[in-house]
């Protein structure tokens, strides 16, 4: 099966940045370039306007020197990063494993305090994304283990390394307020969208077609089992 032109760029990313990808950053980026292609598809160069629109060949004839001075040649575009973006670059690369470790909990934690202080009926789904990136960051580097130590050390509790890593890590980011069935129902839902969501899929709309939090959790706990990890 050929895989799709942004699939190719994801893979290539992700080899070419390691522990230095970002995901969203990089989603965002792709969208612009696709969007920029795809205007520069539909609107004709400014060339190729004065060619047909201003060139009379009837007049032109026998004058070679003009001829000469319109002919067109090939412009080159060379898209331009911004500088915000190397500046970005340049502060994670300077960060150890752990601190980026660190930015990425206290990035959930945000997503939880900002979740606890909105009223939207869809507030949860940020905060969901933010542990389904975290978990999905360390797991396509095989280093999940590394990230579930971390998750038991920020709880204070004793390490279990057969624990449930989404379970792990809703409960040492959300201040200790959270009862354990809401939990463990939160986990089975973010379990069930790692089996079946594609890359491409926003988390929000994944879950919301399949029927919500608590439709996906009652999918995992069917059709994969209460036990599956």
């Amino acid at each position: 099966m050929l895989l799709s032109a942004r699939t190719v760029k994801y893979i290539d990313a992700l080899n070419r940045e390691g522990d230095r990808f970002d995901y969203g950053k990089w989603l965002k980026m792709v969208r612009e370039e696709e969007g920029q292609a795809r205007h520069v598809a539909a609107v004709p160069s400014s060339d190729e306007a004065v060619v047909s629109g201003l060139i009379n060949p009837v007049n032109m004839r026998g004058n070679e020197d003009a001829q000469k001075r319109l002919t067109l040649r090939p412009i080159t575009k060379v898209a331009s990063v911004p500088s915000a973006l190397f500046r970005a670059n340049d502060e994670i690369k300077c960060q150890t494993p752990k601190a980026r470790l660190r930015r990425r909990f206290v990035k959930v934690s945000d997503a939880w305090k900002q979740f606890q202080a909105s009223r939207a009926r869809d507030a949860v789904y940020p905060y969901l994304a933010a542990v389904a990136a975290i978990v999905e960051h360390y797991k396509v580097r095989q280093k999940t283990k590394k990230l579930l130590r971390h998750a038991f050390k920020l709880s204070g509790l004793p390490f279990d390394e057969n624990a449930d890593l989404f379970t792990a890590i809703i409960r040492c980011t959300c201040d200790r307020s959270l009862d354990s069935k809401t939990a463990s129902k939160w986990a089975r839902a973010l379990r069930y969208v790692a089996y079946c969501k594609v890359p491409q899929a926003r988390l929000k709309g994944f879950m919301k077609q399949a029927g919500g939090v608590n439709a996906c959790a009652d999918r995992y706990a069917r059709y994969y089992g209460r036990g599956s990890r």
